[in-house]
Parts: C-alpha cells; sequence; structure tokens
C-alpha cells in the first residue's frame, strides 16, 4: 500500500484508544480515603481461592488482617493443593477467629478451576458483601473499608479494578502495563455507567466486590463455570441479569505479581485469551486496530525521508496519541517506564499471544495452567452439555463466531418470566408440532401428546452460555422422568457458512442438536433474543410455565415446584378409576426415535 495513505490512516487508528484512554481518566478514579472515622456498614467476606500458593498465601493473609475500620471474614480455599497452601492458612485460622479454612470439592465435569472454587467460597460467605482475591494480591490496610464506601456511593452490584502491578521480568515489564492500556483505550466507560447493557461489562478478576444477593440471583460463576476469564464474564453476568456494574482505579489498594518468570508470562496471558482479544469474532479487528495504530507509526517514521511534509506530520500525531496514553500510564498506575518507551514491541507480543492462542484452540489442544488441562475437546463439550444419561438433544452452542441472534425484541434483564395461570375459562397455550434436523442431517418430529413432561430449551448464540445452569440441575434432581430437549437457534448464520456450522457441531457435539435455521421455533414460542428460554410443557402440548435468562437459585426451585406438581397431575390423570382397566399406555414419542432422513443439502463453497 502506498505510505502515503498509510501515513494519514494510522493517526486516527492512534487517536481513537487515545482519546477514549484519556476520557476514561475521569472516570477510572481511585477511591477516596475517609478523613474521619468511617461509619458502620455492612460486613465483608474475604473469599481468597488457592491452588498451590504456598509463596503468596502468607503475605495476602497477612494483608487483608491487617485492614481496619471494617468487620470482615477471610475465607480461604484450598483447592486439591500439593504444597503447603492448606498449613499455612490453618496457622491463620488456628490464631484469628476471622479466618476460615475449607477445602474444595472435587472438580465437577464441565468446571475450570476458578470458577468453581469461587462458586464455592460464595455458598460459604457469611456476609452481604462479597470480596473476591486472587490468592497474589495484596489489599492496603484499609482497602476493605474504602471499597465498601465506593459500593454503598455508586449503589451498584459489583464493582472491580486493576491493583497495582508489579514487575520483574523482561516480559512482566513488556506486557503487563498493557492491561490498563486495553481497559482504558478500548471500553467506553461513560457507555458503561449509563447503560446495563451486558457488552459494556468489565472487570479485573484479581479483585471484585458484590453485594451477595445480587450475586445469588445472577447465578454468579454458575454462569461461566468453563471461563477462564471471570474478569470480562463475571459483570456480563451480573449486566444480563439487570443489575450495574462499575470500575474504580485500584493502584493504592492493592498490589499483585501475577507471574515470576518470562514463561509464565507468556503462558498465563494466553491460557484465557481466545475469550478476550483472542476470540474468533474479534482478533483480526483488534489486530488491524493494534498493530495499525501502536506499530504502524514507527515503521512509517523509518520510510519519513520518502515522505512528503504533511504525511510526515501525520506520522508524528500517530506516534504521539500512541505514546501519550503510556506515559501517563507511567505517572498514574506506578508502571515501568521502559514498558511505555518499548510500547509498540509489548503490542507486537502481545498480538503474537493472541495468535498462538486461537491456533492452539483450532488444532484442539488445551491450556496447561495449575496442572489442569483446559480447552481440550472433551471438557469443551462437557461443558456445555449435561450429564451423559440425558440422551435427548442439549442446545449446547458455543460457536459464537459463526451464530447470530433473533427471536422477538427483548429486554433481555435475565429475569424470569412465569407464564401466569390463564383467566378462567381460557385455554392455555399449546406448542404446535415441529420438524427440525440435527447436525448429522437426521429430523426429528417434535408432536404431541406425548407420555412424559417435558423441558425444552432455546437459545442463540449469546444464550448459549446460560443453557447449563438450567439443564444440569434438572437432569440431576428428575433423571428420566422428564424429557427434556433443546433447540439452537442458528438462523442469522448465512447460507454459505452452514455447512461449516453444521460441521463443527457434529465435531464438537456427539449428541443430536437441533438447529433451527429458519428462527422458526423462536418466533412461534415468543422467545426472548439474548438469553435462554426455558419452556415447561405439559404431555399434552400445554405451556405450564416459561422463564429466561440465567438460572438462578430462586428461578431453578421455581421450576422444579413446577415440574413437580405436573410430574403429580400426570400421575393423577393416568391412574384408572375405581373398577375400570388399566389403559394400555402410549408409545412416547421419543426424539431420537423418530428420525428421518434430511433432505440433501445444497452445494456450499465451503464445504
Amino acid at each position: 500500500m502506498n505510505p502515503e495513505i498509510l501515513a494519514w490512516t494510522v493517526p486516527v487508528l492512534a487517536a481513537v484508544p487515545c482519546a477514549l484512554f484519556l476520557i476514561n481518566l475521569l472516570i477510572y478514579r481511585r477511591v477516596p480515603a475517609s478523613r474521619t472515622a468511617t461509619p458502620p456498614g455492612p460486613a465483608l467476606s474475604v473469599l481468597i481461592p488457592a491452588r498451590n500458593e504456598e509463596g503468596n498465601i502468607r503475605t495476602t493473609l497477612e494483608a487483608v488482617l491487617a485492614n481496619r475500620d471494617a468487620e470482615f471474614e477471610v475465607v480461604v480455599l484450598d483447592d486439591s493443593s500439593t504444597d503447603h497452601t492448606a498449613a499455612i492458612v490453618a496457622e491463620f485460622a488456628g490464631r484469628d477467629a476471622r479466618v476460615r479454612l475449607e477445602a474444595a470439592p472435587a472438580l465437577p465435569a464441565g468446571w475450570c478451576g476458578k470458577p468453581h472454587a469461587c462458586w464455592q467460597l460464595a455458598r460459604r460467605a457469611r456476609h452481604p458483601l462479597l470480596v473476591f482475591l486472587d490468592a497474589d494480591v495484596r489489599l492496603a490496610p484499609d482497602a476493605l473499608a474504602r471499597m465498601r464506601a465506593f459500593m454503598v456511593r455508586r449503589g451498584v452490584a459489583l464493582a472491580s479494578g486493576v491493583p497495582r502491578q508489579e514487575t520483574g521480568t523482561f516480559l512482566e515489564r513488556l506486557l503487563i502495563p498493557l492491561i490498563h492500556f486495553v481497559l482504558l483505550g478500548f471500553l467506553p466507560m461513560p457507555a458503561m455507567r449509563w447503560f446495563r447493557w451486558s457488552a459494556f461489562g468489565a472487570g479485573c478478576g484479581q479483585l471484585f466486590i458484590a453485594r451477595a444477593d445480587a450475586y445469588r440471583a445472577c447465578g454468579g460463576h454458575e454462569q461461566i463455570r468453563a471461563t477462564l476469564h471471570d474478569g470480562v464474564k463475571l459483570p456480563k453476568v451480573f449486566r444480563r441479569a439487570g443489575f450495574k456494574t462499575d470500575l474504580f482505579d485500584a493502584t493504592d489498594l492493592a498490589t499483585c505479581r501475577m507471574y515470576r518468570s518470562n514463561a509464565d508470562t507468556w503462558r498465563g496471558l494466553g491460557k484465557n485469551a481466545t475469550e478476550g482479544l483472542a476470540a474468533p469474532g474479534t482478533i483480526g479487528p483488534m489486530t488491524a486496530l493494534l498493530a495499525g495504530g501502536q506499530v504502524l507509526p514507527l515503521v512509517l517514521l523509518a520510510l519519513a525521508p520518502g515522505l512528503s511534509e504533511t504525511a510526515w506530520t501525520a506520522v508524528l500525531t500517530a506516534l504521539t496519541c500512541a505514546y501519550l496514553p503510556r506515559l501517563v500510564g507511567v505517572w498514574r498506575f506506578r508502571q515501568p517506564f521502559v514498558s511505555a518507551l518499548l510500547h509498540p514491541l509489548g503490542v507486537l507480543v502481545l498480538l503474537a499471544i493472541q495468535w498462538q492462542a486461537l491456533g492452539r484452540q483450532l488444532r484442539g489442544r488445551p491450556a496447561v495452567w495449575k496442572g489442569r488441562r483446559y480447552g481440550a475437546p472433551e471438557q469443551s463439550a462437557a461443558a456445555s452439555v449435561a450429564p451423559r444419561k440425558i440422551s435427548r438433544p442439549v442446545p449446547g452452542l458455543v460457536l459464537a463466531a459463526l451464530l447470530g441472534t433473533t427471536g422477538v425484541p427483548s429486554s433481555a434483564t435475565g429475569s424470569e418470566i412465569a407464564a401466569k395461570p390463564p383467566p378462567a375459562g381460557t385455554a392455555r397455550a399449546r406448542v404446535a408440532g415441529f420438524s427440525l434436523a440435527d447436525q448429522f442431517g437426521r429430523v426429528h418430529q417434535f408432536s404431541f401428546p406425548r407420555e412424559k413432561v417435558t423441558v425444552l430449551t432455546l437459545a442463540d448464540r449469546k444464550g448459549s452460555a446460560q443453557v447449563e445452569g438450567w439443564v444440569r440441575p434438572l437432569a440431576e434432581r428428575f433423571g428420566d422422568s422428564i424429557l427434556q430437549a433443546g433447540i439452537a437457534d442458528v438462523s442469522k448464520v448465512p447460507g454459505l457458512l452452514r455447512g461449516r456450522v453444521r460441521g463443527a457441531f457434529r465435531e464438537q457435539f456427539p449428541h443430536p442438536v437441533m438447529l433451527d435455521w429458519q428462527g422458526s421455533q423462536s418466533r412461534a414460542l415468543g422467545c426472548e433474543r439474548g438469553v435462554v428460554n426455558v419452556l415447561l410443557i405439559a404431555p399434552g402440548g400445554e405451556i405450564l410455565f416459561r422463564t429466561a435468562g440465567a438460572a438462578s437459585a430462586a428461578g431453578l426451585e421455581r421450576l422444579k415446584r413446577e415440574i413437580e406438581q405436573a410430574l403429580a397431575e400426570t400421575r393423577t390423570a393416568a391412574a384408572p378409576a375405581a373398577g375400570e382397566p388399566a389403559a394400555q399406555p402410549t408409545p412416547q414419542t421419543r426424539i431420537e426415535s423418530e428420525v428421518t432422513p434430511a433432505p440433501p443439502e445444497q452445494p456450499s463453497l465451503l464445504r
């Protein structure tokens, strides 16, 4: 490409994150310290997941216990450590009643280690505010009181901040400070505060504070059980449930050294990259934006003698926009100056890590972290489906880069929407029969009446992450006494990509998944887009109950009660009257048995 054209392009690519970074600094502020005695407030539960953290846990606990002006407990979950982590925590618990040591249960299928540990910790917490703290984060003596004051003042359900990042090795100094640059340069924080859209949710997994009631209502870490990137995912869970989230500058509240070597830095930043910058739909645009705005200006500067005077001015403008946020970060966040000086190199190395992570995922190779393997095909499937005893279709949708959303307009709050009993004399809504093909080309006839009560789940891409939160607990509670069926709404997939999507489903899911290419069932059933829709259907086809959004404890209990009532009514209806012979059972319409070959597919360029 003509260098003159590039010279006029790079200032735009560099100016956007620069302007956003500077604007966000007005919002991303430190939590002010109180100059007077802090009034009593809600007590806090400091929750620390720990796996092989003997080198960090002692200083972390000492820092937490030094906090003043706040009532709190400290709960440490030993996640199957093979070192002296548990012994060190037990030592603290023996001399300070505020500390409790808990042992993590075995990691269930479909869970990643940290979300499971945090979920178990939240269930053991006793206080109304939950502070999720990584085992390598050290709090300032007034951190808890100030974070509590921030929650009360801002009126939010979840807040997070990036601690001051300590660095030692070359890659640490080069890459870790980019956390602030990426967060402040690409997240529109004014929109984050004005709107509750989940797209604006962001945080730092090292330090979260949440209201316990809101955490339990939205499902917390249970809704992101298969992720390694809770910093990105957890705020979105709260926002989808209608709660407000916020960010604060934690530079003077906490410190953290994430990694101790160059190799750990590379592996650590790559382990969850495909859930962030390296996501298939994100990595291309972000590479163009980061390389074009942060690296290319320096390359063009080397060509300055061949550029016109105006083009040379444009390149200098781009360089100024690229370096200004980093230099401000050196001052504001106490970052090493060498990191800012080598900013273009840091961006290149960061992009290399992202592309390597994506390549690893596409080749089916797992990431290994703290002795556990993540991202292996067998784990990905387990994270998206119900237990294997469920032989009926389960809508496990993980093809985020290829699937779209559809359905009727919705607020997508994720709150429960129960089907109210119809007025007297009014018939309940019914599900009409339909036929859908699965990823293997088999056509499933879904019709009524049927012998069992049915729970039908339907989700598009955005709602797919919420499916398992409903399916698995119902399977564990009711087993084969109910029929669970699922539909994947893939109506937004372009025609040329359908063969590719169908093939991806075949590779990832051995069980049948009904694929709704037209979105007909979303419309027919009045489903909300962006969330999972759950319908309880009587054997005759009547919709007894419906809900939409992430599973919560209250929502699950309500659905279980409705299922138990429906099962009781079904048994009563099936019981013969006194003196009458028992009716012969009607053959059950099992989805997996009612299959016919699908019509031949139209040729696709991508098959």
